[in-house]
C-alpha cells in the first residue's frame, strides 16, 4: 500500500502537439532565414 505522507514525484509537462509543431517550424524558418541570408552575401 503506498505510503499517504510521502509526495508524489511531479512529472514535467509535455509540450502539445501543437507547440511542438510550432517550434519545429520556427526552428526550420529560422534555418531558412540564415541560409537566405548567406545567398544573399554571397551574391553581393
Amino acid at each position: 500500500m503506498p505510503d499517504p505522507d510521502k509526495p508524489k514525484p511531479i512529472e514535467e509537462a509535455k509540450p502539445s502537439r501543437l507547440e511542438e509543431a510550432r517550434r519545429i517550424i520556427e526552428e526550420y524558418a529560422d534555418d531558412l532565414r540564415e541560409l537566405i541570408q548567406k545567398l544573399r552575401r554571397k551574391m553581393n
